[in-house]
């Protein structure tokens, strides 16, 4: 018997060690002292964790090596109670590390990956084809090679696909128009909405990708989330929150509250980017991007106060 997942997320995982409160950006020949430090899991664990504390199931086909970083981030999602079924351990170092360096609302940051092990790519279609899912999810752009496979079987299981933007250092050179027609959901930020579709405000950006795109959840920080589908624009205004601490993460955050509504709950567009500005404003509020995510009562609790 195939294992079953609600949202099967091939990407791979990232040790993030993120400093705080630096009374002054770092300078080449000064040392600065931050007020504060953490190390937790980045890049999909993120997605992944914010899923799993709704109760969602969670097919996360994830390569981890023998070395103290792939081993620290297999613990946090063991506590955490992802099911790793999917996922391949290799008996060799594959090291993917971040440094992230917050401050005034924006981060920095600097990160060492080793060569790939095995073939990730197809690892992640293996272990498609050996489960059951209703949603996929990949983070960022891929190839149309790539992507292609992945949504056929997708379709043939009767799943939907969303697909993130992911921060690339080309956009002109990505197959944008031609991805989008494979996925049912487009999930980019403002900024990457606006340089993928050369336009300077996030509503162009929004139209013209509805141009293409099935559904386009437009994510647009503390303005909220502007949500087009079928010609119709819905604007999402975000949560009161505390202190901004850490935006790592808040994408991949806003993404998991946005498909538990979509994927679990089928609730309406605007309820579904209601939850992704929760869980994207909650996580701005703690170092690390998934450990404010919230459990289903606090979600609710944040959406009676601020949408009811």
């Amino acid at each position: 018997m195939s294992l079953e997942f609600d949202i099967f997320l091939p990407g791979d995982y990232f040790f993030d060690l993120i400093y705080a409160g630096l009374p002054e950006f770092p300078s080449l020949g000064r040392e600065v002292y931050s007020t504060d430090v953490t190390t937790t899991g980045g890049a999909m664990f993120i997605t992944a964790v914010s899923l799993q504390r709704l109760g969602v199931r969670v097919g996360w086909p994830v390569c981890f090596g023998n070395d103290y970083y792939s081993q620290s981030v297999r613990q946090f999602a063991i506590d955490e109670g992802i099911d790793l079924a999917l996922a391949e351990c290799v008996d060799v170092p594959y090291r993917r590390i971040t440094t992230s360096i917050p401050y005034q609302g924006e981060r920095a940051f600097v990160t060492y990956t080793d060569p790939a092990p095995i073939d990730i790519e197809a690892l992640w279609l293996k272990r498609l084809h050996a489960c059951k899912f209703k949603h996929l999810h990949l983070g960022g752009f891929t190839s149309i090679e790539l992507l292609k496979p992945f949504a056929e079987a997708a379709q043939a299981l009767g799943a939907t696909v969303s697909m993130d933007c992911q921060d690339m250092p080309n956009f002109s050179a990505c197959e944008w128009r031609h991805l989008l027609k494979l996925v049912d959901i487009f999930m980019p930020n403002a900024r990457e909405a606006m340089c993928i579709t050369n336009t300077e405000s996030a509503e162009d950006a929004l139209k013209c990708l509805m141009e293409i795109a099935n559904l386009v959840v437009l994510k647009h920080g503390s303005h909220g989330a502007l949500i087009g589908k079928d010609g119709d624009i819905i604007r999402v205004p975000s949560i009161k929150v505390g202190p901004v601490i850490d935006t790592t993460g808040a994408g991949d955050c806003f993404n998991a509250g946005f498909l538990y509504g979509y994927v679990v709950q089928h609730a309406s567009l605007e309820t579904c980017g209601r939850y992704g500005n929760i869980c994207g404003g909650l996580s701005v509020t703690m170092m690390g991007g998934a450990s404010a995510a919230p459990r289903p009562e606090q979600l609710m609790q944040q959406y009676d106060l601020n949408y009811e």
